[in-house]
């Protein structure tokens, strides 16, 4: 047994990541029976555009459990190496609010499920091990590609076939907080008080604030080129530098009766779908690393905004909302609390029209990155030499939109914020 199959050292993961873990991965993802791991290997890791927060790698354990062959894929997403990059990217704070995620939330949200028999509520990979320590932190979950499932593409956006799964998923997902929250409030504030804010707040204004110029920058130039002297245009500029990053803020602050636990980092790659036949599909979620309590609205905005373009808006906005409050209604009631009474449609608009901003502030930052061609992702290890902290501003060196197509994208998304009233 190698362990340095296809060119990958367990302690490249991490200093963390040895056998013993892997014979521990086995045992939980083989529930608890005892175990021999036989041989392992590792796969292809991701595109350098990927993950910026994280390393990730695939792998597979081959083990013998009752005298039967098994193997297990998993996937370890791993803390930077690179040290620079760690700081940089402040890569600890991130890491550290996803393990706390999976081993202080979901085994909560999981009993409570089971309880209701709706554990199909619950759509993310098996969480399997994590470690974490600030320097060797990872997290190990199963590999659900063997199953058929696949990621929507980083530049591509969404159909209205894959549109409605994932909102079926984070329907479903949402719907957990607001039955837990309605029946068992005390205990799910105190579980949700483990998860910190990762991107909002003052306490990461100076790590966001020159790069959210720049994004800025960008918006009012798309704005400029597609739009010029619109409603959009005048209603954008006439925000103080800062004031979007504050609105953000205030959606994330404090607790509020509809604040449920959020993905965080709500766009299309982070969910991954397959086909189950009869042209249906299925999606689960993935990343969260930016998880958070707040308004449910604030991923469904960022899932509309970083994922759709203006003709599907156009076509398919309105159903969209339906059929999101449609299947969170029907999974509520399904936990045993009144729809009607705890979320009815009404204040989930009144959440929409105070909450859509927020996918606003993360469209410009997501869209700029989506039109990227994959040749011009940052390889973080390239750009980061040194142990020290860099600008991410000097790192993602982001620049004016090239195509009329991409800047209207972006642009777009801004008209329909400021049409709407959300901005």
């Amino acid at each position: 047994m190698s362990q340095t199959n296809n060119h990958v050292n367990l302690s490249d993961v991490s200093d963390k990541f040895t056998k013993e873990v892997l014979v521990d991965v086995l045992r939980k993802a083989c529930d608890g029976k005892k175990v021999q791991l036989t041989d392992w290997k590792f796969g292809e890791g991701f595109a350098k555009g990927d993950s910026y927060l994280s390393t990730v790698n695939k792998g597979v354990l081959y083990g013998v459990v009752d005298g039967q062959q098994v193997q297990v894929n998993f996937v370890v997403k791993s803390i930077p190496k690179n040290v620079g990059r760690r700081k940089t990217f402040r890569s600890k704070d991130f890491f550290g609010n996803e393990v706390m995620f999976y081993t202080k939330i979901i085994p909560k949200v999981e009993k409570f499920l089971a309880e209701r028999g709706q554990s199909n509520l619950l759509r993310i990979p098996r969480y399997l091990t994590s470690y974490m320590d600030g320097e060797n932190d990872f997290i190990v979950l199963e590999d659900v590609s063997p199953l058929g499932f696949g990621p929507a593409s980083r530049q591509s956006c969404i159909d209205w076939t894959e549109c409605i799964v994932i909102l079926e998923t984070l329907a479903k997902f949402h719907a957990i907080s607001f039955a837990y929250r309605d029946q068992r409030k005390e205990e799910f504030i105190e579980i949700t008080s483990c998860l910190k804010e990762t991107y909002f707040g003052n306490h990461n204004w100076n790590w966001y604030q020159r790069f959210h110029k720049k994004l800025v920058d960008i918006a009012k130039h798309a704005l400029m080129t597609e739009y010029p002297n619109s409603k959009a245009e005048k209603q954008f500029n006439s925000y103080e530098f800062g004031t979007l990053y504050d609105k953000c803020t205030e959606l994330c602050e404090g607790d509020g009766p509809t604040f449920v636990i959020t993905a965080g980092d709500c766009w299309a790659p982070n969910f991954l779908v397959r086909d189950i036949g009869q042209n249906k599909k299925e999606a689960l979620m993935l990343d969260f690393q930016l998880a958070r309590c707040a308004s449910s609205v604030t991923d469904l905005s960022f899932l509309v905004y970083s994922c759709t373009q203006k003709p599907f808006r156009d076509e398919y906005y309105d159903d969209i909302l339906k059929v999101y409050h449609f299947e969170l209604s029907n999974a509520i009631k399904s936990l045993g609390s009144e729809p009607e009474k705890i979320y009815p449609w009404d204040l989930f608009m009144k959440d929409v029209k105070k909450n859509f901003i927020f996918g606003l502030v993360f469209a410009l930052e997501s869209i700029p990155f989506c039109l990227l061609d994959p040749t011009q992702s940052f390889d973080l290890d390239a750009i980061i030499k040194g142990n020290e902290a860099v600008n991410i501003a000097d790192v993602w060196t982001l620049h004016n939109i090239k195509t009329s197509s991409g800047r209207q994208r972006l642009a777009d998304v801004i008209v329909h914020a400021v049409e709407n009233g959300y901005l």
